[in-house]
């Protein structure tokens, strides 16, 4: 125990006081007269004992009243470690946790408002002359120093909540960072306001550092959360039914049920749908709708649900196709089984051309393209090639048996591709399919045992070489491709060991292959960006349907805010960064120089973080065991006044209250014991 104000110590010289009155009062005798004081004698003995217990008894009660008196004014107190550890002066950082699960409830007021106000009462419990650091999830500039009390009391209260995310790792380490920035012998305080959930609570001790954990808990543990959204099919076809999945996700510990869930595109209610969710689990469920006009649609899933709200909605956008333009570029004549299977398919618009009548200009409007039987690739049919290459475009090339190997290998080569070898004229089976092929993928649930693969009575052997990105399609007995793909430039190279002739092969008649190969081939030329991404997570969007040429750049706008982000580009590809310029949740628009308002050339979606969504929270007790080092405090009454709790963990446990208690309890003693002991 430690004193305040030592000096008042020497008021206990007052005990004299009390203990002179009483020898003096000891000392006085009274001469009592009467004739025979032989029948009295045993009753003045037993008084005078009465009276000497009495007045020992005064005499304590008085000397203890005025011994807590002076100890009161001399203030005592038990220290703590940090009061124990003087210092000029100290340094704190304080964390507020202002992530959307801060938007919980706490007796009618929301979780980050109280942050905000506990904040304010751990600055008020210091003085004047002691430094403070905020920091919250967004990390702003303006946060990373230290301030002074007036200011530090001015920056709390403009703390708003953020879709950022950030690990209470991550917290503690930056607050770390900037508190050793401090050079002089500080006392350094760490305080983090927060709900602590489980999936971002972990953190590494420093015991260099005296950490708070102030532990906030919302009462309402309910919360729906729309998880993500896709398609079922690759591509989006106009005038055909179009399935929308989604998984929707309760994190509260009641069943959700008939949560109605909206979907509009571009504004307008496509379709709605009830559901049931038990507790602690998810769903997965589809939409099915038809669209009838092309351009870009404006997606948007909701749910309504209360009080957390911030995952409700989730944006996306997609353009849907009409058809998908073909051309099949001759060396000999159509070939008819690919004129059946896509000539003959609504989602495609074929062109055939003779590879002498060919007109190099026209192939920029396909996005396939097919070497039937082209015997050899000519100089300005491989620039042709290459430039289509470079927009995304993919190639498929059916050798003729008298293919000119040469010029067409020079051509693959320039691309890093695999190359033809020698024709060999043996029978060869397909032995295997690669189901990991994006070709494949989807096509099978589990292959068939039985499943009749294709043979070769005649072939060329594909070599692929050390720089060579292969991806098998299908594959021969001999592990050599039948069909396989390069990826080159922004596109894919295909190539096929045979020519699409009944009398080599039955590659094209095997219906369960080819269709869905060739299909999936002209699908994957849909280069389309992601239905949506997320804040926080991907700072680059690739935008591929827009190529910037020169110093061109883009607008982004939305309905509320209009800015030039931030541009890359490498080739034909361009990415956008927004990351500095917008934090929020919607549909922005991208419109290239020049483009008029109405004239839309792409849109984007931006959705929040859904790591906030879980509502699986670290309680104080598991804290306490989690965290039970000597340098970290957990305190879990927000009820409490944390200027006073600071005051008390800075000057240690203040004991003058207890000193006037005891004053008032001996001094009620003393008029007891006077008025009512004889």
């Amino acid at each position: 125990m430690q004193f305040l104000y030592p000096a008042f110590l020497f008021g206990l010289l007052a005990l004299a006081i009390p203990v002179i009155i009483h020898l003096f009062n000891f000392r006085r005798f009274k001469t009592v007269y009467f004739t025979n004081v032989r029948f009295l004698k045993n009753i003045q003995e037993e008084t005078a004992t009465k009276s000497r217990l009495k007045h020992i008894l005064v005499l304590i009660s008085r000397m203890l009243a005025i011994i807590f008196l002076v100890l009161a004014f001399a203030q005592p107190f038990i220290p703590s470690e940090q009061s124990a550890n003087k210092a000029t002066k100290k340094a704190v950082s304080i964390y507020i946790d202002n992530s959307f699960s801060m938007e919980a409830v706490n007796n009618d007021e929301q979780l980050l408002n109280i942050a905000k106000r506990k904040a304010e009462e751990i600055v008020n419990g210091y003085t004047i002359d002691d430094q403070f650091q905020l920091l919250t999830n967004d990390m702003e500039a303006k946060h990373q120093r230290l301030v002074s009390k007036e200011e530090m009391l001015q920056m709390i209260t403009q703390v708003q909540r953020t879709p950022e995310v950030r690990s209470l790792s991550e917290i503690v380490k930056r607050q770390r960072d900037i508190l050793n920035r401090d050079k002089a012998q500080s006392q350094k305080n760490i305080y983090a306001i927060s709900d602590f959930q489980k999936n971002a609570a972990g953190f590494e001790n420093d015991t260099t550092l005296n950490i708070n954990l102030v532990h906030l808990q919302g009462k309402d543990q309910r919360n729906l959360a729309i998880d993500s959204v896709w398609f079922a099919g690759p591509v989006q076809i106009l005038n055909q039914p179009i399935q929308l999945c989604y998984t929707i996700s309760n994190y509260g510990e009641d069943e959700i049920t008939n949560a109605p869930v909206t979907l509009k595109l571009n504004e307008q209610i496509k379709s709605i749908a009830d559901i049931t969710i038990p507790p602690l689990s998810k769903i997965t469920d589809t939409m099915t709708f038809t669209l009838n006009e092309a351009g870009w649609y404006n997606g948007e899933l909701g749910v309504k649900d209360y009080p957390v709200t911030f995952d409700d909605v989730l944006y996306f956008t997609f353009q849907p196709v009409s058809q998908i333009p073909v051309i099949t570029i001759n060396g000999k004549t159509e070939n008819t089984f690919i004129q059946s299977l896509i000539g003959k398919n609504s989602l495609f618009a074929l062109t055939n051309n003779n590879v002498a009548q060919i007109d190099f200009s026209s192939l920029d409007k396909f996005d396939l393209i097919i070497l039937n039987e082209v015997k050899s690739i000519s100089g300005g049919l491989a620039d042709a090639l290459n430039q289509q290459l470079e927009r995304g475009c993919n190639i498929i090339i059916f050798p003729p048996a008298d293919m000119d190997v040469a010029t067409v290998n020079n051509f693959l080569q320039m691309n890093s591709a695999g190359t033809y070898g020698n024709y060999v004229k043996s029978k060869r089976n397909v032995t295997a399919i690669n189901t990991k092929n994006p070709v494949f993928t989807d096509v099978f649930e589990k292959v068939p045992k039985n499943l009749s693969l294709p043979f070769a009575t005649e072939s060329f052997q594909i070599n692929a070489f050390s720089q060579t990105i292969e991806e098998m399609v299908m594959e021969f007995g001999d592990h050599r491709p039948m069909v396989a793909g390069y990826p080159a430039k922004q596109g894919v190279i295909y190539l096929s060991a045979v020519p699409l002739v009944r009398e080599i092969t039955d590659l094209q008649v095997q219906a369960s292959l080819f269709a869905p190969m060739m299909y999936k081939i002209a699908v994957s030329t849909q280069k389309k960006m992601s239905l949506y991404a997320t804040i926080g997570e991907t700072k680059w969007i690739d935008l591929p349907g827009i190529n910037l040429t020169g110093d061109a750049t883009l607008k982004v706008k939305s309905n509320n805010n209009e800015f030039i982000p931030e541009i890359r580009k490498a080739g034909n590809l361009t990415a956008v960064n927004l990351s500095d310029y917008t934090n929020v949740s919607g549909i922005y628009t991208l419109l290239q120089p020049g483009a008029p308002e109405g004239n839309t050339n792409q849109t984007l979606a931006l959705n929040y973080n859904r790591s906030e969504s879980d509502l699986s929270f670290e309680t104080a007790a598991s804290l306490k065991e989690r965290y039970n080092a000597a340098n970290i405090n957990v305190i879990d009454d927000i009820n409490r006044d944390f200027a006073g709790v600071v005051t008390q963990m800075n000057e240690g446990t203040p004991l003058w209250k207890f000193c006037i208690i005891f004053v008032l309890i001996f001094l009620a003693a003393e008029i007891l014991l006077i008025r009512f002991l004889p």
